[in-house]
């Protein structure tokens, strides 16, 4: 067996054995998902095992696992040169049914101690002490590019890319919002990956993104980091907006989202905003959305900020820093 902490950043090839909805909620960045059961399976063994006994479990288990243990095999023959850490759940019979297997095919493979129980102690406790080196910040009226900014600098982190949400109400449309557990383990993998850089940019944000939360520490230094201002006119803004948000316009979403934020707009200018975006005048509707919520709700925690300087595009970052 390894411990986490022996190979994370080691060159190995994580094989997550849980079932898809287990991997999608969270798993180790990089891993790939060859499921021992179905969401579905595991249910049945799972009642199975609290209603009737273990036994009865196991026995259900491996008629499953049998019914399919060709299929799996073939999946693995295409990693048969890589060295294999695989995990379930607590380093339990699922991961180590797997490992017993592959050795038996002569495979370079290792179950993972205690499993993904273990490595989310891990990732815990790296966020408390990963070094991370001085930040500087970027602080904008909602459109203005900040994102696009990050992108285009290696030693950057994209906290709403790592969220799959922008930050807002209308901050998940055309996004998968990530788990808390996923946000936090892209963010250690992001962490570990520019923790040689002199400096970090990063965006400024409130603690919640969407669902999920920035650790307190990162936090904490965000608050002490350095800040920029990004100044856009707001022609751009709404140009950006567009671009973002309605590359695929899924209108009755919108129609919610603004219903949502009426008690900022009143009734009357979120009715005509609805009527709007039904009569296809999309950029307008964004544009009276920007002044009329966004900016009203946000200027003041962007004007109220002691910066260093400001800056308009990502090359005016770039002579200042880089």
């Amino acid at each position: 067996m390894k411990k986490i902490e022996e190979v994370y950043r080691e060159n190995y090839l994580f094989v997550d054995v849980r079932s898809p909805k287990e991997f999608t909620e969270d798993h180790i960045p990089g891993a790939v998902n060859i499921p021992l059961f179905s969401n579905e399976e595991r249910a049945i063994v799972g009642t199975l095992y609290k209603q009737v006994g273990k036994d009865v479990a196991i026995d259900k288990g491996l008629e499953i696992v049998g019914n399919k243990l060709p299929e799996m095999i073939k999946e693995y023959q295409q990693y048969k040169n890589k060295r294999i850490i695989v995990y379930c759940w607590r380093g339990g019979m699922r991961s180590g049914s797997v490992v017993g297997l592959l050795e038996s095919l002569k495979f370079d493979v290792e179950q993972l101690e205690n499993g993904y129980k273990d490595y989310r102690r891990f990732v815990r406790e790296e966020l408390e002490k990963v070094s991370i080196p001085p930040l500087v910040i970027l602080y904008a009226l909602t459109g203005s590019g900040k994102t696009e900014m990050l992108q285009q600098l290696e030693n950057s982190i994209d906290l709403e890319g790592l969220a799959q949400h922008r930050g807002s109400i209308f901050g998940d449309v055309g996004l998968r919002p990530r788990t808390q557990k996923m946000f936090d383990s892209l963010l250690l993998q992001r962490l570990y990956e520019v923790q040689k850089e002199k400096i970090i940019f990063i965006e400024g944000e409130s603690r919640k993104i969407g669902n999920t939360m920035i650790p307190l520490r990162l936090w904490n230094l965000m608050q002490k980091a350095t800040k920029l201002k990004v100044i856009c006119p707001t022609e751009q803004r709404v140009e950006r907006l567009y671009k973002e948000y309605c590359h695929s316009l899924d209108v009755p979403l919108l129609i919610q989202k603004i219903r949502y934020i009426q008690k900022n707009l009143g009734k009357e200018k979120a009715e005509e905003l609805i009527e709007m975006l039904e009569a296809g005048k999309v950029k307008d509707v964004i544009h009276v959305i920007l002044i009329e919520y966004y900016d009203k709700l946000y200027r003041h925690t962007v004007d109220s900020k002691e910066y260093s300087f400001e800056v308009h595009n990502v090359e005016e970052l770039k002579k200042l820093y880089l």
